[in-house]
């Protein structure tokens, strides 16, 4: 069975965005663990969507993750709008062109988020050599 994964963010019309998009998705990528990695954008003025991203996948199981910190309209409704689910929160758990389709939670208050923030001041600091 394949395995794919779809890292959703906002989308910025801004090149760094799209730079640190792909950093995530090439070191997702060399960790080897799924078989194809993707990005794409939840917002409707950003390509690829969702849909579009899943779709060129040739995996039978697409996780997308939602590089959000919250439940927010781009979580809750967005997001599931273009699989064609209900508005809400949670895992969402559908199928599109035989492909099974889980829509994770967004990252959030995962405890690594709380690291990177951390770690923000780590780096700043360890630049200035003083806490």
């Amino acid at each position: 069975m394949r395995r794919g994964i779809v890292i959703v963010g906002h989308g910025s019309p801004l090149p760094h965005y799209a730079g640190v998009m792909e950093k995530h998705r090439k070191r997702i990528a060399d960790f080897g663990i799924f078989d194809e990695v993707e990005i794409a954008y939840a917002t409707g003025d950003r390509e690829p969507n969702p849909l579009d991203a899943v779709r060129s996948m040739s995996s039978d199981v697409v996780y997308l993750v939602p590089l959000f910190l919250s439940n927010g309209l781009h979580v809750t409704k967005d997001l599931p709008a273009f699989f064609g689910l209900g508005e809400g929160e949670g895992v969402k758990i559908t199928e599109i062109d035989g492909k099974r389709i889980v829509i994770c939670q967004p990252i959030g208050d995962d405890l690594f988020v709380t690291y990177a923030i951390l770690n923000s001041v780590f780096r700043v600091s360890e630049r200035q050599h003083h806490l």
